[in-house]
């Protein structure tokens, strides 16, 4: 089966339109390539997800979800059809008979490793040795994206949160660094550490008068 076509096409072509009469959210108009799109999308889920009957009873519930999806994949940045795919694979990994709500499939398409990026634990376990301040002006970050998402954090929570609610904090800002990467953004580049002072020259007479030094220091004679 032929997945969706760039989601880009999808995007580009919703235009919201207020429901006559209802105060209420507003209604998707899509034209023929994006209901193809969609429909080619519902057909990957539905053969997946067993009890997609329960979740989308009526056409109406499932015109709902894609809506929802296509609004989601707007404020993410989801345009690509490798992130797409990237999330349809999370989805055959998935053992649940429910399809996933449009906003936890989007984050299956906008994962750290989409980006090749390390992992939610992995990128948390660096901002924490990182943001402590025996690291200062030292720390070393892997991507830009784990340092933003550390300082929209803030040093001090990371630092003083119990490990559950900094990494929700941690991974809620991370997932925010990733939206942006989608939508095109150019992340500002990390800080680079300093590297250490270069020694001066190795010589005999400098090793000699620095073990004589140290003996100095412990009392002994040279």
């Amino acid at each position: 089966m032929n997945g969706p076509r760039n989601a880009a096409q999808v995007a580009a072509n919703l235009k919201p339109r207020a429901i006559p009469g209802a105060p209420a959210p507003q209604q998707v108009v899509v034209d023929e390539a994006t209901q193809t799109a969609l429909a080619d999308l519902m057909r990957r889920l539905k053969g997946n997800y067993t009890g997609w009957r329960q979740a989308w009873p009526t056409e109406q519930e499932e015109f709902a979800w894609q809506d929802e999806f296509l609004g989601e994949c707007l404020r993410s940045g989801v345009l690509s059809q490798g992130l797409i795919d990237h999330g349809m694979r999370t989805a055959g990994r998935d053992r649940r008979p429910f399809p996933p709500t449009p906003g936890e499939f989007v984050s299956w398409c906008l994962a750290p490793d989409a980006f090749g990026l390390p992992s939610e634990d992995a990128a948390y376990r660096v901002a924490m040795r990182n943001t402590h301040p025996a690291q200062a002006g030292m720390a070393r970050w892997p991507h830009a994206s784990v340092y933003h998402a550390a300082v929209a954090c803030g040093y001090l929570a990371l630092q003083n949160l119990e490990r559950k609610l900094g990494f929700k904090l941690f991974a809620e800002k991370y997932l925010e660094q990733r939206r942006r990467m989608a939508r095109g953004e150019e992340l500002a580049p990390a800080p680079i550490a300093a590297l250490p002072e270069r020694a001066g020259p190795c010589t005999p007479e400098v090793g000699r008068a620095a073990l004589a030094s140290l003996r100095a220091k412990l009392g002994r004679r040279a």
